[in-house]
């Protein structure tokens, strides 16, 4: 039996100065533009609280974690 996962996921890409944040959820695909990166990080980043994602957006370093948290 072939077994297939629908993986829920946030992505940033740019190209030609053009900001594009890919939202993959329950295997469809959104893809939105943007003309600057500080509006598409912030798109990615409310998509991301939407769908419960930890994980770090791709091409971002991790969050720093604070002692005491877990």
């Amino acid at each position: 039996m072939n077994k297939s996962y629908v993986v829920d996921s946030v992505e940033i890409d740019e190209i030609e100065n053009r900001h594009y944040v890919r939202v993959i959820e329950d295997g469809a695909v959104r893809i939105k533009t943007f003309g600057s990166q500080a509006d598409a990080k912030s798109f990615a980043k409310s998509e991301k609280a939407r769908l419960g994602l930890e994980a770090p957006i791709r091409g971002q370093a991790p969050l720093p974690v604070q002692p005491g948290s877990k």
